[in-house]
């Protein structure tokens, strides 16, 4: 791979991770239409790394191609709230069955002390979304990292970051508390090696979760 060709990769990569955070954080809001000049005049590229990007995060379910008339942010809906929970708990529930035999007691007990410290850290309002994201890191990241399948933790991740964009609206309040409940239950079904226990704590937890999302959206 050639210098140039190395540095337009990089490119795009910076710009989908500028692109994805507009989105998320709702500075581009949901059914707008993009503009690929505009973005790239204020970036100071060419068309050609942008529209790399947007479709890269369509594939991802951030923004929508809509023949002949052009790219979208993604709508954001109670129909796309079930379909990412559908497919998330399926996924989940594999991962944790993948994982539980190869995760160290050690990091189980570090998920369970960063729980602990976040308990006492308190939560201010501005703080939620970022305490809410490292949980999520926490515990979800590590199963998915453990259960050793690229493919899985490629998919389960990108619709956990699309429920972040739920969670970014203004009007959401997390129950951090609730929450933190949720995890410490399936890490320490996880640590008395009862896999399907935590599997179903697990279910729970997306369950519970789904609920709170969706009442928070209407």
């Amino acid at each position: 791979m050639s210098k140039k060709q190395l540095s337009r990769y990089v490119l795009t990569d910076e710009l989908y991770a500028l692109l994805k955070q507009q989105i998320l954080s709702h500075v581009m809001p949901a059914g707008e239409k993009i503009n690929i000049d505009k973005l790239a005049r204020e970036f100071g590229v060419s068309n050609i790394p942008i529209r790399e990007s947007l479709f890269r995060l369509a594939s991802e379910g951030f923004v929508t191609v809509i023949p002949f008339k052009g790219m979208f942010v993604a709508e954001m809906s109670l129909k796309d709230i079930n379909e990412i929970f559908e497919i998330r708990t399926q996924l989940e529930e594999l991962a944790i069955r993948k994982a539980a035999p190869r995760i160290a007691k050690e990091r189980l007990q570090q998920i369970l002390q960063e729980l602990e410290r976040g308990d006492t850290a308190g939560a201010e309002e501005d703080s939620e979304e970022k305490a809410i994201r490292q949980m999520n890191d926490g515990l979800h990241g590590t199963l998915l990292l453990y259960a050793d399948n690229f493919n899985l933790q490629q998919m389960a991740s990108a619709l956990i970051e699309r429920i972040h964009r739920y969670l970014n609206l203004h009007h959401y309040k997390i129950d951090l508390e609730a929450e933190r409940a949720e995890h410490r239950s399936i890490v320490n079904q996880l640590l008395a090696d009862n896999t399907e226990e935590a599997v179903k704590a697990m279910r729970r937890h997306l369950q519970n979760s789904y609920e709170r999302l969706v009442a928070n959206f209407k």
